[in-house]
């Protein structure tokens, strides 16, 4: 058994099963089609217009991490920043407070202390 594709069966097979089809599934085939060939041609418009300019039509982002990743990812960043933001401010508290017992122990508290 061969496994290669016949380019000419293939259009064959396909021409055999599109006149099988009725009225309706044709003809919105037809439109779906040159829907899309309008797209594709607008934006191969602009790419070309945006090459011509010297920016590349696909962001740097968009070769380096798929789209589907780029949500988590940012949401990662944003609950990594969280918890580091939320250490420092813990570390931050608990030396203050360290500072303050320090001082209460040694008598050495400013005037402010007393003063309200």
């Amino acid at each position: 058994m061969t496994n290669e594709l016949d380019p000419q069966k293939i259009a064959q097979l396909l021409t055999q099963g599109a006149h099988q089809m009725d009225a309706g599934t044709v003809s919105a085939l037809v439109n779906a089609r040159q829907n899309a060939l309008k797209r594709h041609f607008e934006r191969v418009s602009i790419s070309t217009l945006t090459q011509a300019s010297g920016h590349s039509p696909v962001r740097w982002m968009d070769r380096l991490i798929s789209r589907s990743a780029q949500p988590w990812i940012a949401a990662g960043l944003l609950v990594a920043v969280l918890i580091a933001g939320t250490s420092y401010w813990q570390t931050i508290q608990e030396q203050q407070i360290d500072d303050t017992d320090l001082a209460i122990l040694t008598d050495e508290l400013p005037i402010d202390v007393f003063v309200d």
